[in-house]
């Protein structure tokens, strides 16, 4: 008897609906629902996948809590909340299936690199993670703020270092440190966000930095770029500098482990 397919964690995708209005300054998004994702999942083998607040609905995390509420025990929310939300709220969120925050620093909508210590205060509280996408810079910028974060930190698509030069950039050092000290976790999706170069050499750096610190996420529907994506593609480029044991793990040891998943 064959075994069976391995579980695969996605730890990065959206969903969009139009109708919705934008919070204010944030970039609307056309239709991309749930049934879409879902014949991605079964195209390419996902079994659990974490549900990512967008920027563009500011606060409002009320979509994708509905989709998580479609797949509770496959699937968790990674919320946008104001950072004076209350213990009350937050653990309502929990109750929902929410696990994490993200503050969306390219952006800059809703939230700001002000908001980041009382964010990781809310997160330590509720046992969530903070996750942030910001461009290297200013991670180097924050570099003492984000190592006296009291909770996990997740740094979105690659931490977005540049390919050719990752090493001698001022945020290699925070990124690397924080991985080999397990106090970060950095993603391995949308490498278009990414300024042109081979990203083999900096998956493998990031490995050697913590193998186990790292997960991989699709992105889908790939709100920062106009042209079309294969993810089964850009999963095998993100993984293939990996050793199998490293792909194992990164497809769903570290994620299981990190999000509370099961298979």
């Amino acid at each position: 008897m064959a075994d069976a397919p391995l579980p695969v964690v996605d730890t990065h995708h959206h969903v969009y609906d139009a109708s919705l209005p934008p919070h204010p300054g944030a970039r609307p998004h056309g239709d991309a629902p749930l049934s879409a994702y879902a014949a991605l999942r079964a195209r390419i083998g996902i079994t659990h996948h974490v549900l990512v607040q967008p920027s563009t609905y500011g606060f409002n995390n009320a979509l994708h809590l509905a989709a998580r509420a479609e797949n509770p025990h496959g699937s968790c929310v990674v919320a946008v909340i104001p950072p004076d939300t209350d213990a009350a709220a937050c653990r309502r969120l929990s109750a929902g299936g929410v696990r994490g925050l993200r503050a969306n620093l390219v952006q800059g909508v809703p939230l700001s690199p002000a908001d980041v210590p009382a964010l990781g205060r809310l997160c330590a509280d509720q046992g969530w993670h903070l996750q942030i996408f910001a461009r290297a810079e200013m991670l180097a910028e924050m570099a003492a703020s984000l190592r006296a974060l009291p909770c996990p930190l997740v740094l979105d698509h690659f931490a977005l270092l540049p390919p050719a030069s990752f090493a001698d950039h001022p945020a290699w050092p925070l990124v690397s440190g924080l991985l080999s000290r397990k106090r970060a976790w950095v993603k391995l999706s949308s490498p278009y966000a990414l300024p042109p170069g081979d990203t083999a050499p900096l998956v493998r750096a990031l490995a050697e930095a913590g193998a186990d610190q790292l997960f991989w996420g699709t992105n889908w529907p790939h709100p920062n770029t106009d042209l079309p994506q294969d993810e089964a593609a850009l999963r095998e480029s993100a993984l293939s500098p990996l050793t199998p044991a490293q792909r194992r793990a990164v497809l769903w040891d570290n994620p299981a482990r990190f999000y509370g998943f099961a298979p």
